[in-house]
């Protein structure tokens, strides 16, 4: 699938040095934050994990749901990071629908439930997973390639 579209609270770390940028033979990581492009340190510490070979590029949600738009990926391998659910859903609102979502970890926190041992969702989440997959989005659960991923509308209407 490409690009790959993931929520990772963490962003770049080691698991998706080790073992998704593998599994995807990525080309390039777009990291999607309104945040992360003005951090300088979080910038240099991303470009610092990511192989050289690879390109990386940081943009906010309105600037990437434009670039993504435009761009036609071919055969250029892309991880699109998204650090909440919230971004996620604020970049398919923002003009740029996908068709799969991969919840790989979201911390814990007051008024969240386990739905595995690195995923945490709260009402609001629920709730704007619940309008993106009435959308026509696929969302999993699945923290690891090597793990067989976990289909949320259905563990949604289990629950």
């Amino acid at each position: 699938m490409n690009p790959f579209y993931r929520v990772d609270n963490r962003l770049v770390h080691g698991q998706i040095i080790s073992t998704w940028m593998p599994h995807l033979r990525l080309q390039r990581f777009l990291v999607v934050s309104d945040t992360v492009p003005g951090n300088g340190l979080q910038m240099t510490m991303f470009r610092m994990a990511i192989p050289r070979e690879l390109e990386f590029m940081a943009m906010t949600v309105a600037e990437a749901a434009a670039w993504l738009n435009q761009k036609g990926f071919g055969h250029d391998r892309t991880m699109i990071l998204l650090e909440t659910i919230e971004d996620a859903a604020r970049l398919f609102g923002a003009g740029h629908p996908f068709p799969h979502l991969n919840i790989g970890n979201v911390h814990h926190a007051p008024g969240r439930s386990a739905f595995t041992n690195a995923v945490y969702l709260g009402s609001e989440d629920i709730d704007l997973l619940r309008r993106l997959m009435n959308r026509g989005i696929r969302a999993e659960i699945q923290s690891l390639p090597t793990e067989s991923p976990t289909d949320l509308r259905a563990v949604l209407e289990a629950g």
